[in-house]
């Protein structure tokens, strides 16, 4: 009677998002506590300087102009306006209101929790090879998490929407391939270390996959109390 009661209430698929959420949130927040661990204690990231050599090996003025450019789709300000034409699109053309609700707290959340994390670990940015200026603690990378929670936010709304495969594909990859470049850019421009970037990724990583598993956990509880609502009212129907 009680196992009843309890698939009545949550139905299978909301037990499946939140374990697949709870898994991929657990490896992100595991890599995240494991470099804040090593910051911390003042352990040298042996990768950080080899990534850095490696980036910086294809310096020219093209590329410097190019990092340039995909770095400011990572700003605040850029990201700040996209989620605004986002809001306005959910709102006039698909009416998602439960879609703008958490694409607002993903994003602006996730900017909240960056500054936090910033102030807390304190850590300073890397001061040679630096080809633009930037302000602020450099752990973890800001411009890393808020792409990763816009532009990962944005791919999963493609994914959730009734294009085609291929459509959704193209734009899927789009989407990491950007958030991808925005980080590599904040390492080639030297205003981050390879592991600010890598933490910014993974901290962002565990916020967007528990605002999603959230979000659909709320579809799943809505669509499944709606059939139980017309389930009763048929059978009240049919016995009176």
């Amino acid at each position: 009677m009680f196992r009843k009661r309890i698939e009545a209430e949550f139905p299978p698929p909301i037990t499946v998002w939140g374990m697949t959420g709870l898994l991929f949130s657990s490896i992100g927040l595991y890599l995240f506590i494991v470099l804040s661990i090593n910051l911390m204690e003042k352990k040298p990231f042996l990768f950080d300087q080899k990534v850095i050599e490696a980036v910086r090996s294809y310096s020219s003025p093209a590329l410097d102009s190019f990092m340039s450019f995909m770095t400011e789709w990572g700003s605040t300000f850029t990201l700040g306006l996209l989620l605004i034409i986002s809001m306005i699109w959910l709102f006039v053309k698909r009416n998602n209101l439960y879609g703008m609700l958490f694409y607002s707290i993903t994003v602006a959340g996730g900017g909240l929790l960056n500054l936090l994390l910033k102030n807390f670990f304190e850590r300073e940015r890397p001061n040679v090879n630096r080809i633009i200026e930037a302000d602020g603690f450099s752990f973890p990378s800001g411009h890393s998490m808020g792409s990763i929670t816009y532009y990962g936010f944005l791919a999963y709304l493609i994914l959730r929407s009734k294009q085609k495969s291929l459509s959704k594909a193209g734009w899927g990859i789009l989407c990491c391939l950007v958030i991808l470049l925005i980080g590599i850019s904040r390492i080639y421009l030297g205003v981050h270390y390879p592991s600010d970037v890598l933490a910014g990724y993974m901290a962002g990583g565990v916020w967007l996959i528990l605002c999603i598993s959230l979000l659909e956990i709320l579809y799943l509880y809505r669509e499944h109390k709606h059939k139980l609502t017309k389930s009763i009212q048929k059978k009240t129907k049919i016995s009176s």
